[in-house]
């Protein structure tokens, strides 16, 4: 196995960890906004919270490490390489979306929906999910851009 075919694998693979959170937490996410049990909202944005803790924003980076060798094993130079240029900057974005505006708000979410289960009052839930929801849909649109850019490469 060549360094090449490593770094492509394990791009891929971090690719579908960062995937797979953003649909735990749609589906989980989902999942707490139906229910009126505070307790269940509470855990199942404990789930979130840890899913896009770990494999969401450890993923990412990772993705974009895996990625950017990838990359130089094929040829692409920072230099030379407007294409690198844009997947880079997309990659960037969708990390500081995540650490400021997802993982921020799912915490409060996780934080209203555990005071409320145990007989408090939900103070800022409606304001930190409609923060959350919103890093959730620039996520979603952050990577599907990036999945046309790695598809349909230009040199």
């Amino acid at each position: 196995m060549t360094l090449d075919n490593l770094w492509r694998l394990l791009h891929y693979f971090f690719a579908f960890a960062f995937v797979g959170t953003l649909v735990v937490a749609e589906w989980n996410g989902r999942a707490a906004r139906a229910t009126q049990d505070w307790g269940e909202r509470a855990l199942l944005f404990r789930v979130i919270h840890l899913s896009s803790r770990v494999a969401g924003l450890g993923g990412l980076v990772m993705l974009g490490v895996f990625g950017h060798l990838h990359a130089v094993a094929l040829g692409y130079k920072m230099s030379a390489s407007p294409w690198l240029w844009s997947v880079t900057g997309l990659w960037l974005a969708a990390i500081v979306v995540m650490a400021a505006v997802v993982l921020p708000a799912v915490g409060r979410l996780a934080d209203a929906a555990g005071a409320a289960a145990g007989g408090g009052a939900a103070t800022g839930y409606d304001a930190a999910l409609g923060r959350w929801r919103l890093g959730n849909v620039l996520m979603t649109l952050l990577y599907l851009t990036l999945l046309a850019l790695m598809v349909f490469r230009w040199r």
